[in-house]
Order: structure tokens, then sequence, then C-alpha cells
């Protein structure tokens, strides 16, 4: 064998050896691992507010139903990243529909207040994207006769419930988007019946806003 020969074959190996290694270092620096400096889900605490909407359905007998809107806000503690106990409150306010009667009202004006509390469950966690499921209980008062007061007209003449205190619950998901570290925006939908009187109202509800996020559960 020639010192020619020798020369290509040296050649040869030395680039076929060198050449995979390269490549490797050139895909390895053009796909960094997915960034987490979105979030970490190491909060111990997050809030949010935003816009809120309910669907009214009272249920008895003619159905009186509304679109009532308004305002929600929740506080989650977080005691690990993946279970968290929430305080959320929800206001509406708008118009019912109502059967026609003596008094000539129609469409009156309703408002509800909500009080709930429960366990919260974080289901997909990503630096973008979070998937929250929550069981909340509690309360409502739900005022029905603003429009009519004066009237002296009881509200359950009009296929109405009377003012009162009674059982809620909501039940549903929020999805996160991650803008910041501690700022997100969220949507939240919910199966949130009531009962007022002796039967439930199937109500539906949704919100929009934004969450801030503070503190830390391991430090």
């Amino acid at each position: 064998m020639s010192s020619v020969e020798r020369f290509l074959r040296l050649a040869l190996c030395s680039a076929l050896f060198i050449l995979p290694s390269h490549l490797s270092a050139q895909v390895t620096a053009t796909a960094p691992p997915l960034s987490v400096t979105l979030a970490d889900y190491n909060n111990r605490w997050d809030a949010f507010g935003g816009y809120g909407y309910a669907r009214f359905n009272t249920t008895i007998g003619h159905a009186s139903k509304g679109n009532l809107m308004g305002f929600k806000a929740q506080v989650t503690g977080w005691i690990t990243p993946v279970v968290g106990l929430t305080a959320s409150t929800g206001n509406y306010y708008g118009n019912v529909g109502v059967p026609a009667n003596a008094f000539n009202i129609t469409n009156p004006a309703i408002s509800e207040h909500l009080f709930l509390f429960g366990p919260t469950f974080r289901l997909l966690r990503d630096p973008k994207y979070t998937v929250d499921y929550h069981f909340l209980l509690g309360g409502t008062y739900g005022i029905f006769d603003t429009s009519f007061k004066s009237a002296g007209v009881e509200p359950n003449v009009l296929n109405l419930p009377n003012n009162q205190l009674a059982f809620a619950l909501a039940t549903g998901v929020s999805f996160d988007y991650n803008i910041k570290p501690n700022w997100s925006a969220r949507a939240i939908i919910d199966f949130e019946p009531t009962r007022y009187g002796l039967a439930f109202q199937k109500d539906v509800a949704a919100s929009i806003g934004v969450v801030y996020k503070w503190g830390a559960i391991k430090k």
C-alpha cells in the first residue's frame, strides 16, 4: 500500500468520525429544551378577577329565564403544585322573563351573589397552558324584587323565588394561558345550580379575566 493510499484512508476515517459529532452538536444547539420560565407551578397563591356571565333558569312551572352579567373573583391557596383550596364569589345582575300578570310587570331585574369554597386540581401543567378542575360548595343570596319592591308584590306571585339565602355549587374547569411568570389569562366554564325555594335552578356560568400568582410552596 502506497503512502498516498494510506493518507486517503486515514482522511476518510477521520471525516466519518468528526462529521456525526459536528452534526449532533448543531442539532443540540438549535433544539433547546422546553422553557419553564413562564410557569413552574410552585406558587402558593393565585387570585383571579374578571367578567362573569350566568344563564338563570327557574325551572318552576313556567320557566323564567334570563341572561345575567357581572363579575367573578377567586383566590386559590395551593397545598401542592396540583392540589389547592379555592374561595370564589360570583355577582350577577340582569333581567328575567315572567308570565303575563295582573301587575303588568315584565322582565324584572334580579341579582345573585354567590360565595363558594372547595378543592381545585391541576389536570394539565404546561409552561404555557394550565387546565384545572374545581368542585365548590356554598351559598347564594338572590334578590328578585328590585323592580317592583314598592308595589308590594311578592316575587313568588310572578313565578320567581322570594329573596333568600340558598344552596349553590359550581363544578367545572378553568383554562389558563401563561403570559408572564406571575400573570395569566383565564377562562372558566361552570355548571352552577342553585336551590331557591323547592326546586333547583340549573344555571350555567362562564367567566374570563386575569390571574396574578405569588408566594412559593417550597423555598
